[in-house]
């Protein structure tokens, strides 16, 4: 590091009081659990990551492109060499997070002290890196780790950089290179790293192709004095091999969200709101840097932007930018600071729309950095004219940090479990159903079924495309014994989202439960297409196909016996019956119908005839059906209802209301399932329906 004898005591001292500042923010993260969002799939429910490191875990940790919409093998690799050391126990899977974050905030003193010499700046860069609270979310969270360790060789990159323009050569330069690639693989947000070297090439390193030799006299100072922008041209030439790394970095990254069904198509916002939230979220990175305050681990997309806001972001962001250009020879470290927030911040920040959110306290950790370097030189060469400048600095550095520190801890703490974590974010949000959804989520593993519901509900009223949610209330549905209910969410969900691993597999067990084997054994193939490591699909794969096959063998036997006996109506009921739950409609109906053909008196066989035509758009045969049924029963006032719902559904209004009066005058008297049937949404637009239930209000008085 090349740190003089008379600097080393003051530099330990500051590394020492640096991490254990970090520690007394984090140390409680040891008792933390996994966090309902993302730390499942990244590591608990992982089967790859729980068995340790491995040849074949490092082959799937490259192969992996889409699982979890990401590639980033050296993060997946980190959590397997955790797992290896700790097994699946949370408080050290935290605690490494803390000790990467410890390990960057001195790289962070290391990196600029290097560069800039002045340890008092370096030191309060680095302190207000350690403990500010937008840094919770990439520290606290397992699943972030890739921030954490992405910004490790993010850090190591820029150190091997300062050291390569010192003295460059080639061995330096591959360096570089490599901490680069590594720093790609563990989060592709780093993409803009080799902007960050152009900025650093003007401030602090004031690379000679940028200042001239005759001004070099003034390199020590604040001033660039005359800047050579011609220069950056060379400096942009020397860093194309980092632009192609991060090219291809890019192009990995959208197919495995592409594959991993991050970007879509579906409910893509349009370009002009995504714009605006980036003029919106700019100034909210801003205003939380400096007023840290109802942070949460999810922000939904405002249904509408005040206009106000929008304007007075768009002036800030418009000014500073300006004024940081009109400083660029002065007050570099300003220009070199304000545009470090703005560049890094644009892979995440919404013009490509991947995920919901509007904005995430994790996207602030490097970003952070430069707008900690404003300030600190800003305001600390200010001061350094003043007389007491230095103690005022000092006073109001312990100050601030001393709040940070609090402010962390608090925030921190919120992050011990799923159930405290989104009811916090329930708290300091509006129409969260993220937050909704993943408490549901939670509750649901702690066997609130009540809970559950409501808030699997409450996300769904706000979003009704939330796959998640749908697969959380299918949970507790199925929970509940309401099968048929919780078959119709997880279906939905896997429309949304089919990679919904969790949907499809509760999907597939009651299917098989059904004795559905066929659309069970489809459900379990699926999830072994997209994840080839879920055992409990493989088991339940084998149990499947093992009951189908004993399946197909009885209803062989079967079939057999009908050539014996062709008018057996009952074979022909249970190969109907077995045909239905392996979904084969045209043989279901065929045998249904002959069994009908040869008894015509089976109502219960006709009834599930009715029920098949209708779920098939064959409304004919259905109300054929129920009239055959009508003429065995002819006071069943049941009968006529459901003749008029078919006709209903087929639109014959006239038809319908005819049925609907017969049924009324057999005795259907369930006011409320008229007023909420969906088969008779027709109905209830027509004056019939609206005098029958001014009947019924009348008769009750």
């Amino acid at each position: 590091m090349n740190i003089s004898r008379k600097d080393l005591p003051t530099v330990i001292l500051i590394m020492a009081i640096l991490a254990i500042s970090v520690l007394i923010t984090y140390y409680k993260a040891a008792s933390f659990e996994f966090i309902y969002y993302d730390d499942p799939k990244y590591v608990r429910d992982n089967p790859v990551i729980r068995q340790g490191i491995s040849i074949d875990g490092i082959k799937w940790a490259f192969s992996s492109i889409g699982y979890s919409s990401n590639w980033h093998p050296a993060t997946w690799i980190s959590h397997m060499i955790d797992a290896e050391l700790f097994g699946i126990n949370p408080g050290p899977h935290h605690m490494v997070n803390v000790l990467f974050h410890i390990i960057n905030t001195l790289l962070l003193f290391f990196v600029f002290f290097r560069m800039t010499k002045d340890k008092y700046k370096c030191a309060l860069i680095a302190a207000l890196f350690a403990v500010h609270p937008l840094h919770v979310e990439s520290v606290a969270w397992i699943a972030e780790r890739k921030d954490v360790l992405s910004t490790l060789f993010f850090l190591l990159t820029l150190l091997s950089y300062a050291v390569y323009v010192e003295k460059p050569d080639i061995i330096g330069y591959m360096k570089i290179l490599i901490l680069y690639s590594i720093g790609l693989m563990a989060k592709p947000m780093l993409v803009t790293l080799p902007f960050v070297l152009l900025l650093l090439d003007l401030w602090p390193l004031r690379r000679n192709e940028i200042l001239p030799d005759h001004a070099g006299s003034q390199r020590n100072g604040n001033s660039t004095a005359l800047i050579n922008f011609n220069g950056f041209f060379k400096l942009i030439y020397e860093k194309i091999p980092f632009f192609i790394l991060a090219l291809i970095s890019s192009v990995i990254t959208f197919q495995a969200q592409k594959l991993g069904g991050a970007v879509s198509s579906v409910d893509v916002l349009p370009v002009g709101t995504r714009i605006l939230n980036v003029i919106c979220a700019y100034a909210t990175y801003l205003c939380k840097m400096f007023w840290p305050v109802n942070l949460a681990v999810f922000y939904p997309y405002s249904v509408s932007i005040s206009a106000l806001y929008i304007a007075l972001s768009l002036v800030l962001l418009a000014l500073v930018s300006l004024l940081a250009i009109r400083f660029i020879d002065r007050r570099p470290f300003f220009v070199v600071g304000w545009f470090w927030f703005l560049g890094t911040l644009v892979p995440v920040i919404g013009l490509v729309q991947v995920g919901f959110q509007s904005m995430a306290d994790r996207y602030t950790y490097i970003p952070s950095i430069g707008i900690s370097i404003m300030l600190v030189w800003g305001l600390g060469n200010f001061l350094d004219k003043t007389k007491s400048g230095k103690y005022i600095a000092a006073f109001v550095s312990i100050a601030v940090i001393a709040a940070l520190m609090h402010t962390t801890w608090t925030q921190n703490s919120f992050w011990k479990d799923s159930k405290t974590l989104f009811s916090h974010a329930l708290d300091v949000t509006k129409d969260n159903y993220l937050a909704h959804a993943n408490l549901s989520a939670t509750l649901f593993e702690n066997g609130d079924i009540k809970g559950t519901v409501y808030h699997a509900t409450q996300a769904l009223r706000i979003r009704p495309d939330i796959a998640p949610a749908h697969c959380n209330l299918g949970l507790a549905l199925n929970k509940q014994g309401m099968h048929s209910e919780a078959i119709d969410h997880f279906q939905e969900a896997i429309r949304l989202n089919p990679y919904h691993i969790s949907a499809r597999f509760n999907l597939g067990g009651i299917m098989y439960n059904q004795g559905r084997t066929g659309e069970a054994i489809k459900q379990f193939k699926d999830i072994l297409r997209l994840n080839p490591h879920h055992k409990n699909a493989k088991k339940n794969l084998k149990l499947a196909m093992a009951k189908q096959i004993q399946t197909d063998s009885i209803m062989n036997q079967m079939l057999e016996a009908l050539e014996k006996h062709p008018g057996d109506y009952t074979l022909h009921e249970k190969l109907a019956q077995l045909y239905n739950l392996k979904g084969e409609i045209k043989n279901t109906i065929y045998h249904y119908e002959k069994a009908v053909s040869i008894k015509p008196d089976l109502l219960r066989t006709i009834n599930a005839l009715v029920v098949i035509y209708a779920e098939n758009g064959k409304f004919d045969k259905a109300i054929s059906s129920l009239k055959a049924m009508a003429t065995l029963k002819p006071d069943d006032p049941g009968i006529y209802y459901n003749i008029a719902c078919m006709y209903s559904r087929q639109g014959n209004l006239d038809k319908a209301l005819e049925s609907l009066s017969l049924s009324i005058d057999k005795g259907f008297t369930d006011i409320n399932l008229l007023k909420s049937d969906p088969d008779i949404e027709n109905i209830r637009k027509t004056g019939y329906y609206k005098q029958l239930i001014m009947d019924h209000q009348k008769s009750d008085e």
